[in-house]
C-alpha cells in the first residue's frame, strides 16, 4: 500500500465542508497557529479506522505519510507510528524525531508523544531527547516534551513532568501551559499532595495551568461533598 493511496481513502471520506469547529480547535485560518495547514474533514475516529486498516505498511511510507501537506495523513501516519512502535521501538522513536516539524498541531503531538516518545523514555530511562525538545524554540516540540511524560505518570514517576512543568512556568503560549496543567492533573489522580505542594511553591503558576491542574481534585471534593 502506498500513502497515496491512502491520502485518497482519507480524502475520500471528507465532508462537504469543514467545520467551524474543527477550523477553530486547530487554529487554521489567518493568525492562527494552524494557519497555512491543510484540512480536509475527515472525522477522528475514521481516520483511527484508517491506520489501524494500514497499520503494516512499510516504515518508508508512512514517513512519507507524515511529511504529507494534509493534516489527516499526517494524523494517521502518527497513528499507525503507534502501532508500529513495540515492533522496533529504537527505529520508531528516532523517525519520530528526525519529522518534529511535520508533528505541528496539538492535536498531532497528543496523539502520539505518550506513545512514542513517552513510551522510549520508560523503556530507555533515557530523558536526553526530551530535555532538547523542551530547550527548543519551536512550540510543538515544547509541547512535545511535555505531553511525552504522561507515559511516566501512568508509571509512577512525577520527577520528570515537575521538572518540565517549572521550565515552562513563564513559557509564553497558553498551549504549554495547558499541557502542564494537563499532566499536573493526571498525577493529582495518583498522588494529590505532590500536585499541591508544587502549586504552593511556584507562586507564578498561571492561572490555566492551576485551573487545569486542580480540575479533577475540585471535581473529586464535589462528588465526595454530595454523598
Amino acid at each position: 500500500m502506498l500513502s497515496s493511496d491512502i491520502v485518497s481513502e482519507i480524502l475520500a471520506y471528507r465532508p462537504k465542508e469543514l467545520s467551524k469547529f474543527q477550523i477553530s480547535a486547530l487554529q487554521v485560518k489567518p493568525g492562527g497557529y494552524g494557519e497555512g495547514d491543510t484540512l480536509c474533514g475527515t472525522s477522528c475516529p475514521q481516520l483511527r479506522r484508517i491506520a489501524r486498516k494500514y497499520a503494516n505498511i512499510p516504515d518508508d511510507e508512512c514517513e512519507k505519510l507524515l511529511c504529507h501537506n494534509l493534516h489527516e495523513a499526517r494524523f494517521v501516519a502518527l497513528v499507525i507510528l503507534r502501532h508500529k512502535f513495540f515492533s522496533d521501538p529504537e527505529k520508531i522513536a528516532h523517525l519520530y524525531l528526525d519529522n518534529t516539524r511535520h508533528i505541528n498541531n496539538w492535536d498531532l503531538v497528543d496523539c502520539s508523544a505518550p506513545y512514542i516518545i513517552g513510551e522510549y523514555m520508560r523503556l530507555t530511562n533515557n530523558y536526553e531527547h526530551v530535555y532538547k525538545l523542551a530547550a527548543s524554540d519551536n512550540l510543538w516540540e515544547n509541547r512535545i516534551a511535555i505531553v511525552s511524560t504522561l507515559s511516566l505518570i501512568k508509571a509512577g514517576s512525577f520527577t520528570l513532568v515537575l521538572e518540565l512543568c517549572e521550565k515552562f512556568l513563564t513559557h509564553k503560549h497558553h498551549l504549554i501551559h495547558k499541557a502542564c496543567g494537563w499532566m499536573l492533573r493526571e498525577i493529582s489522580k495518583r498522588n494529590s499532595a505532590t500536585v499541591i505542594a508544587f502549586i504552593k511553591e511556584h507562586h507564578n503558576i498561571s492561572s490555566i495551568t492551576k485551573s487545569y491542574a486542580l480540575e479533577w481534585l475540585k471535581k473529586r471534593k464535589t462528588i465526595i461533598n454530595s454523598h
